[in-house]
Order: C-alpha cells, then sequence, then structure tokens
C-alpha cells in the first residue's frame, strides 16, 4: 500500500515538473521571439519615417519645378519632420538597444 502511495505521489511530482518545465521553456521562448521582433521594429521605424521624407522631398521637387510656392514649403516642412522623427526614433532606440541584452 505504501509503494503504490510513493509511485503515485512521484508520477504525480514529475509530471507536474514536467509541465511547469514546459511553459517555463515556452515563456522563455515567446520572450526571445519578442525581443527579436521589437529590434527589426526598430529597425523597420526607421527606415519608414527615412522613406517618408524622401517622399515629401520628392513632392518638394515636384512643387518646386511646378512653381507652387506654398506646395514646396508644406513639403518641406512634412520632409523635415519624417527626418526628424528618424533621428529621434535612431537615437532612442541606440540608448535603448544598449540597455537590453540577451542572456542564453
Amino acid at each position: 500500500m505504501h509503494l503504490y502511495i510513493f509511485y503515485a505521489n512521484f508520477f504525480f511530482r514529475t509530471t507536474v515538473y514536467r509541465v511547469h518545465w514546459l511553459r517555463t521553456l515556452a515563456l522563455r521562448d515567446r520572450w526571445a521571439e519578442e525581443l527579436l521582433l521589437v529590434g527589426r521594429e526598430m529597425v523597420w521605424m526607421v527606415d519608414f519615417f527615412i522613406h517618408k521624407s524622401q517622399q515629401w522631398v520628392s513632392r518638394m521637387q515636384e512643387a518646386d519645378a511646378n512653381q507652387m510656392v506654398g506646395h514646396r514649403c508644406y513639403a518641406a516642412r512634412q520632409a523635415r519632420i519624417y527626418l526628424r522623427l528618424s533621428q529621434q526614433a535612431q537615437d532612442s532606440f541606440e540608448r535603448t538597444k544598449g540597455v537590453a541584452r540577451v542572456t542564453e
């Protein structure tokens, strides 16, 4: 009788430990994936701002060629805004990347 209780208790504990270990492993994998994605999203965000700035520069050049002064000024302002956003994002992300370290 005691032997049966011992084995039942042992089986239950090993099952609980195994489930806990698998949940912890899955959690670690999710965080590793999240860290990878956030790093890539930082790059994508800077690239997006640069792309939008270049779009506004080309619109500014079109407006300049068509002698549309108001449109040119607006496009120049938008290009500066997006360029400034890309620079600020790059600076912020560089500081953040220095803080976050992956341990394996």
